[in-house]
């Protein structure tokens, strides 16, 4: 059975003293991805925050948005008001692959405008997935280092859609103020695509980088937290979990002892640090010729299949 690690949404963000830096890098910005002729910019106003979708192929990629906040001053009594732009991808792989390349390729794009302006950005969103070439009912997610703070489901406990699994318990309005969350789904099935395949997913969330930025090794505690296994029958799968609902909490000799890691399917903890990487040294020169390869493969296969 095959399986690979993905990331499938990035949100990154840049912050600035004033107004006047944030248009002027927005415009900068929009007019810079409007140049490519590879997308379409759409513009929405409310009273609190702009936002700029971009479209490929009537698809949206992603979402820019301006708004402000106020943060407390170390120096002041009160509050400041700061002002950001934040980029939203909510969908760097769905398995269409046209899509997929200048979603990737706009990404880059953004993240080499600010790293050739010298405009330092933060990341604050990150889903990383593990895609299985399997039905749904072959994959089991565990958590097995809970956090004392969070509910979790019972693996017997009924959930709200039959090819969905959460993991955490969280009420949804405290769904954006989680540091993490994960769930296993029917991914053959949200993007209607022909082959089976299942996701894994853990969204590691804004209040998660805002303690530990862009560095890597806690990313991979995270995802350790969890145990995404494959089985090729129930009998195994339904044996796991009677032997998981036994204990309260794990250990790396429990976990050996059950046998988890026979089925455990492990994530590439080197990809998702080349990804990251990627974002933070990118250059303009470096995403046109990549974006160009890219193209170039593309339509080599769909050549080659008429």
């Amino acid at each position: 059975m095959n399986y690979h690690t993905v990331i499938d949404t990035v949100k990154v963000q840049v912050d600035f003293d004033t107004a006047l830096e944030q248009q002027e890098a927005v415009n900068t910005l929009i007019q810079t991805l409007a140049t490519t002729g590879a997308f379409y910019i759409q513009d929405k106003k409310d009273v609190f925050q702009r936002d700029y979708f971009i479209y490929s192929h009537q698809t949206v990629i992603a979402t820019i948005t301006t708004g402000s906040s106020n943060e407390r001053s170390r120096s002041i009594v009160g509050c400041i008001q700061k002002y950001y732009i934040s980029v939203k991808f909510a969908g760097l792989c769905r398995y269409n692959e046209k899509i997929d390349s200048i979603s990737h390729y706009c990404l880059l794009k953004i993240c080499a405008f600010f790293n050739d302006n010298n405009i330092a950005f933060k990341l604050t969103e990150l889903d990383v997935c593990i895609d299985a070439e399997c039905k749904f009912d072959n994959i089991l997610a565990l958590c097995v280092k809970k956090s004392p703070k969070t509910d979790y489901y019972a693996l017997s406990e009924s959930q709200a859609y039959f090819d969905t699994t959460y993991i955490e318990k969280i009420p949804l309005k405290r769904v954006d103020k989680a540091v993490l969350r994960s769930y296993v789904y029917n991914k053959s099935h949200k993007e209607n695509l022909v082959q089976q395949m299942t996701r894994f997913e853990l969204k590691l969330q804004p209040k998660y980088f805002h303690k530990y930025g862009f560095d890597i090794e806690p990313i991979e505690k995270a995802l350790n937290r969890y145990y995404v296994m494959y089985f090729k029958n129930s009998y195994e799968k339904n044996r796991v979990i009677e032997a998981y609902e036994k204990y309260q909490s794990f250990y790396k000799r429990e976990i050996t002892k059950l046998g988890f890691d026979t089925y455990r399917l492990y994530p590439d903890i080197t990809k998702i640090k080349s990804f990251v990487e990627q974002l933070l040294k990118i250059d303009d020169f470096e995403v046109w010729f990549m974006y160009e390869l890219s193209m170039q493969n593309i339509h080599n296969t769909v050549r080659n299949t008429f």
